[in-house]
């Protein structure tokens, strides 16, 4: 143990990125592995004057700690798991995927008389920054105002408090990593908003070339059957082409007999029309894809089209 360098993590430079770093390296430390932390700024990190379907989101928040992962300056990056494109550069793996934590949304809400979400009054203004959620809450509440909100988690609260807004909605796994559950109005149901892809797990992403040097590492952080679940809902995801742009949800769940059931959906911008379905399987990869073509089938693939500008 001596004679073994530390392990180097690199992390974004945000409050909840250091949380997320520093929780694995504890649990790393808890194996008998000496780490270091490295923090990095990120494109996406920089760029919040464009809300984030106009940026792109190819790397955004990935890019710079995947040049250091591949020219060795750090052994492994910890990731939002939701923030990771669904297809990695050469010579990267997504090898570890921790406990996670709560995949669902939350609601904010600034008058302490809305108690669940339903309760938020005819017309409210709500901030978010995910056209999925944006999408989701125009299908639920097409009476909403939603506007998009860029910035880390406490600001966006506090423009939703200082804008008067009737709230944002934001990761209910984001808020308890950084102490805010007291902001918690109310979590939203499941028939109301599907979460994002991977919402609330923390990808591990480290050099291929470096599998075997960082096994022993690796197998201390990696929660087997949440990494199942997390490989489908990014199956769904890829096939779908989706990512920030388009308002894709997904969420896996473990059945009893160690089956998978995948949920999604694609719903357009403005929320009146949204495709829906769910399957079950046995591997994670291959339901993930089927589920995307149940979906492409049903008539999603018009519009993913339309959003993307590539058809009608």
């Amino acid at each position: 143990m001596t004679d073994r360098k530390p392990l180097v993590v690199g992390t974004r430079s945000s409050r909840l990125a250091l949380w997320q770093a520093e929780a694995v390296a504890a649990r790393l430390g808890a194996a008998g592995f000496e780490t270091e932390l490295r923090t990095f700024v990120t494109s996406g990190d920089i760029r919040l004057d464009k809300p984030l379907p106009e940026l792109g989101d190819k790397g955004l928040f990935t890019a710079e700690l995947d040049a250091a992962l591949l020219d060795g300056s750090i052994d492994l990056a910890v990731h939002s798991l939701k923030d990771l494109p669904t297809v990695l550069p050469d010579g990267l793996a997504l090898s570890a995927v921790p406990e996670r934590a709560s995949p669902w949304d939350a609601l904010v809400a600034t008058d302490p008389a809305v108690r669940v979400p339903s309760d938020l009054p005819q017309g409210a203004v709500v901030g978010t920054s995910s056209l999925r959620r944006a999408a989701q809450l125009r299908r639920w509440r097409p009476d909403l105002q939603v506007v998009s909100v860029r910035g880390n988690v406490e600001t966006r609260i506090r423009k939703a408090f200082e804008n008067g807004w009737g709230g944002t909605v934001l990761a209910e796994a984001g808020l308890r990593r950084l102490g805010l559950e007291a902001h918690i109005t109310a979590r939203f149901d499941a028939d109301v908003m599907l979460p994002g892809i991977a919402q609330g797990a923390l990808g591990v992403v480290t050099a291929v070339a470096e599998a075997e040097r960082l096994a022993a590492a690796l197998g201390a952080l990696d929660d087997p059957a949440v990494h199942r679940e997390v490989l489908a809902e990014r199956a769904l995801l890829r096939r779908l082409e989706g990512g920030c742009q388009v308002p894709v949800g997904g969420l896996a769940e473990r059945l009893p007999d160690g089956r998978l059931r995948l949920h999604g959906i694609v719903a357009s911008l403005d929320g009146t029309e949204a495709f829906r379905d769910l399957l079950e399987g046995e591997d994670p990869e291959a339901l993930g894809l089927a589920l995307a073509e149940l979906l492409l089938e049903a008539g999603a693939d018009r519009i993913l089209a339309a959003i993307r500008g590539d058809g009608a």
